[in-house]
């Protein structure tokens, strides 16, 4: 049944109220009015117009939010049409009305009234009402109660968006039929497309091109290769359908650039057998004595040996005219400045020097 929407009295809701703060307010439901009046559900009523019924055997419970599942038996030999009901509570007071033009419904004389009711009311504070028996309570099944459901049709199953139905045994056989008939299609289909991607791959052939070599059709394993040049073909230099690699190079004794640096005038180069070699520009003491070249790059092992020449842009007679090494370290050298003349401000523009190490 739909829920319906009740109408609390201006005097029930002063009761329910002051309930909730405590006060010593018995909020039972003890009987349930009926009427077969069209009348307006105003909260100023304080009694049901047209009541001709009123029954004490109710059972109801609240059953999550603002929603309360009532059940009404009567099982009196009496007949009647009920369009409207009222709540009423221990102390007499008009709890909550409902009222509707069309009949909600009806009894006939050698029949029992057992009328479930889902009522809503305007707020969700109604965990302190309570009702009479609840023997004979059949509330709807929510997720976190048993109650009554309702069993969904195969249709309604299959939609899947109705929650306030169940799926029986048989429904759900015919659910996972159809489901299963469509995974066997689309695995077919699947297959299908498959085997066709497959037939266009293996119809495929891969060629080698330039120092590539190998391939054929993909209905087999195939290999691609490279191939390395040896010593002698790297020193012949004439093999063109080869690669060179580091270790065929170190093994044609060919030496070449691994790492490259500078700074101003300065500069540095490592090479693949060790070997380093670093340049640059340095001053001169302005007389003869002995003096440090710090390099700008240590050296990574040690200073083999260095040359040095003097600038002289004045081209001048006069001034230091030769550098000597005195002894060398991987960070620096220390050298000797000596003059063949006495040394002038023109002819002392420094010295250039060259160094190999490893």
């Amino acid at each position: 049944m739909t829920a319906l929407t009740l109408v609390m009295t201006t005097a029930g809701l002063g009761r329910f109220t002051a309930a909730q703060v405590q006060d010593d307010i018995d909020l039972t439901i003890a009987s349930v009015a009926f009427t077969a009046s069209d009348f307006v559900a105003a909260p100023t009523l304080t009694a049901l117009p047209g009541e001709f019924r009123r029954i004490g055997a109710i059972s109801g419970e609240a059953i999550g939010g603002n929603m309360v599942h009532m059940i009404v038996r009567d099982d009196g030999d009496v007949g009647y049409t009920v369009r409207g009901f009222g709540l009423f509570l221990a102390d007499g007071t008009l709890f909550a009305v409902y009222g509707q033009a069309t009949p909600i419904c009806e009894k006939s004389v050698s029949t029992s009234l057992l009328m479930p009711i889902d009522i809503a009311f305007p707020t969700t504070a109604i965990d302190k009402l309570t009702f009479g028996d609840a023997n004979f309570l059949n509330p709807p099944a929510t997720t976190e109660r048993r109650g009554v459901v309702e069993l969904a049709t195969q249709s309604e199953a299959a939609a899947g968006t109705d929650t306030s139905r169940v799926a029986s045994v048989a429904v759900l056989k015919g659910l996972l039929g159809a489901l299963e008939t469509r995974l066997t299609n689309a695995v077919a289909d699947l297959a299908t497309s498959f085997g066709q991607a497959l037939d266009g791959i293996v119809a495929r052939t891969i060629y080698g091109s330039g120092l590539v070599k190998g391939g054929g059709n993909l209905s087999a394993n195939r290999t691609l290769t490279v191939d390395a040049a040896s010593a002698t073909q790297l020193r012949a230099g004439v093999q063109a359908d080869v690669v060179a690699t580091p270790a065929a190079l170190a093994a044609a004794g060919v030496v070449y650039l691994i790492e490259a640096k500078s700074d101003g005038p300065s500069r540095y180069r490592r090479f693949s057998d060790g070997s380093v070699e670093m340049m640059g520009v340095s001053a001169l003491p302005g007389s003869e004595s002995s003096f440090t070249l710090n390099f700008p790059w240590p050296f990574p092992t040690v200073c083999e040996g260095i040359f040095a020449t003097i600038i002289n842009t004045a081209a001048s007679n006069d001034g230091q005219s030769t550098v000597q090494e005195i002894s060398l370290s991987a960070a620096s050298a220390q050298l000797y400045a000596q003059n063949h003349k006495t040394p002038t401000a023109d002819a002392n523009g420094g010295f250039r020097w060259f160094a190999r190490g490893h």
